[in-house]
């Protein structure tokens, strides 16, 4: 919600809100291709919440503390650090960039592109 206000309030100010001419979404589209165009996230739960880490860029981690965590929360959270791993200006985190193309399973290994 934070995001869509973010993204709205750039707009009536009229802040360049075109994804695709902004640095940082050049550079992640590049990274992400220069892995094979998929980023794969290895979903850990434990005893005092969850993590989930990248397996072609490393750094790229996020988690909570929920025990059991919706897969939306879970999908939230790791486009979250993507962005935040590139800089990406919150007004343009939109969930047109990137994408979750494997639905999760509990043990989950996610695939984002």
């Amino acid at each position: 919600m934070l995001r869509k206000l973010q993204y709205n309030l750039a707009k009536l100010l009229r802040f360049p809100i075109d994804p695709g001419s902004d640095q940082h979404v050049k550079a992640m589209k590049a990274a992400i291709e220069k892995v094979g165009g998929r980023l794969n996230f290895i979903v850990q739960r434990h005893e005092d919440g969850w993590t989930a880490e990248c397996q072609e860029i490393k750094g790229i981690i996020t988690g909570g503390t929920e025990r059991d965590p919706t897969d939306q929360k879970i999908n939230y959270n790791i486009k979250d650090a993507i962005f935040t791993a590139f800089g990406i200006p919150p007004y343009l985190c939109n969930d047109e960039l990137i994408k979750n193309i494997r639905e999760p399973a509990r043990e989950q290994n996610l695939v984002f592109a």
